[in-house]
C-alpha cells in the first residue's frame, strides 16, 4: 500500500498528489462532461482533488523535511 511506509518514502506521497493535481487540472479540458453531472458537481469534484494535492504535497514536504533533519 502507498500509504503504509510513509514516513520512509514521501516520494510516493508526492506523486499521487501530483497526479491528482494533473487529472483535477486536464480532466474538463479533454475529457467530455457526459451524463447528468451539473457544472456544480463538477466543480465540487474538481475542489476535492485540488484540495487532496494540496493536503499530499504538503504532508509530504513536511515529511520529507522531517527526515532530511533526523526527527523521524
Amino acid at each position: 500500500m502507498i500509504f503504509g511506509n510513509r514516513e520512509k518514502n514521501p516520494h510516493a506521497m508526492m506523486m499521487v498528489g501530483m497526479a491528482s493535481l494533473a487529472v483535477a487540472l486536464v480532466w474538463p479540458r479533454f475529457l467530455p462532461v457526459t451524463g447528468g453531472l451539473g457544472p456544480d458537481t463538477i466543480d465540487g469534484m474538481r475542489g476535492v482533488l485540488i484540495g487532496v494535492s494540496i493536503g499530499l504535497n504538503l504532508w509530504a514536504a513536511r515529511l520529507g523535511g522531517m527526515k532530511r533533519r533526523g526527527n523521524r
